[in-house]
């Protein structure tokens, strides 16, 4: 009974805003303008409104040693955030966590956390680094294979005979995109009438997609699938499509990762199969977590490196998505509610996302 009041009043402090705010400096390996790092900068500014965060964005675009340099400069200063969230783009996160274990700084990793050769040096959070606190990130190969699975039987139905498939994905090292390209890999083990062609870096971005599928689909002009990382590269593989006369949808089939705005009006209108995604949301995750954390109810309980599991929006339930969050006013979400008051395992599944939405509107 004292526990069950205990969370309520805890609750009701959150809820009336006079828990204690605290600083977050995100610092964000994208581009300004960027459509993917813009839905998670946007996520994290609802969940800091929420959460009485004080959050500060500072933008690297697409700078890995600009990234070091940041970190480098607030440890610097004078008035330190209470927290650093960094991801490990281009490999450089464990000179971050370096930095900021220096200087007394709780650091947490977001999306792209290290590699297994990386942990292999440094370990995992609270072990070498007791100021690196914890980390959270997607399960991209599962996503990867998720793409595949979904493109593959998109495909099968439309045609019966082997089918030949193209991959597009990010870059050489960034563990996001080795990680999902190995979901591909996975994939292919489950289609033996599915025959990859070729794999191709376009690192994330749309023109490059655009620009090297033209020469791949001259090359391989049977290609009826084609598989990528994200959803620019996703929408640059349409526009090559269209461009050698080709109906997305009907003669090949191209499948992307984002929820971005523009893939899922395609997704719509049958023109991309799928676009997997949700893990923008782990920006705001992070700092439901770091809110927990900085109120004396340490996640570790639940493990300190979390995984988010990415949803599959397609044909037959993109409408429900968009019918809430069609708008990503992401300010409709009560951030409160994914708070771990009574010592549960967190639960940040886009099923749970919709469902507290849809009981609102009830």
């Amino acid at each position: 009974m004292k526990k069950k009041l205990l969370c309520l009043l805890v609750f009701y402090f959150l809820s009336s805003g006079i828990a204690k705010e605290f600083t977050v400096t995100f610092i964000n390996p994208g581009e300004t303008g960027e459509v993917f790092w813009d839905l998670v900068v946007d996520f994290m500014k609802a969940a800091a409104e929420d959460l009485d965060i004080k959050l500060e964005v500072l933008y690297s675009q697409r700078d890995h040693l600009k990234m070091v340099d940041f970190t480098k400069e607030v440890v610097a200063r004078k008035n330190k955030p209470d927290y650093l969230i960094v991801v490990n783009e281009k490999l450089v996160a464990d000179q971050m966590i370096q930095l900021a274990n220096s200087n007394k700084i709780k650091i947490f990793l977001l999306l792209n956390t290290l590699t297994e050769e990386q942990a292999k040096v440094h370990g995992i959070p609270r072990e070498k680094y007791p100021y690196w606190i914890g980390s959270i990130q997607p399960d991209n190969q599962r996503a990867g294979l998720d793409i595949a699975r979904t493109i593959f039987q998109a495909a099968q139905e439309n045609h019966s005979e082997k089918i030949s498939a193209v991959g597009v994905v990010g870059d050489y090292v960034t563990p996001a995109s080795l990680q999902r390209e190995k979901g591909l890999y996975n994939a292919l083990k489950s289609f033996p009438q599915v025959h990859l062609h070729q794999i191709i870096h376009s690192y994330w971005n749309e023109e490059k997609s655009f620009s090297q599928l033209q020469g791949i689909l001259r090359r391989y002009p049977d290609t009826r699938v084609i598989w990528t990382a994200n959803d620019p590269m996703a929408l640059g593989a349409l526009r090559a499509a269209r461009k050698k006369g080709l109906t997305p949808g009907k003669d090949i089939f191209v499948g992307g990762l984002n929820w971005s705005s523009e893939a899922l009006d395609l997704v719509e209108k049958g023109e991309l199969v799928t676009s997997v995604g949700g893990h923008f949301m782990g920006g705001g995750w992070s700092l439901v977590l770091l809110r927990d954390y900085h109120d004396g109810r340490d996640f570790i309980h639940t493990g300190l490196e979390k995984w988010i599991y990415m949803g599959v929006i397609e044909k037959s339930n993109v409408k429900n998505y968009l019918k809430y969050f069609g708008d990503q006013n992401w300010s409709k979400i009560d951030f409160r509610k994914f708070l771990s008051l009574d010592g549960v395992e967190y639960d940040f599944s886009i099923g749970t996302v919709l469902a507290l939405q849809s009981k609102k509107g009830e």
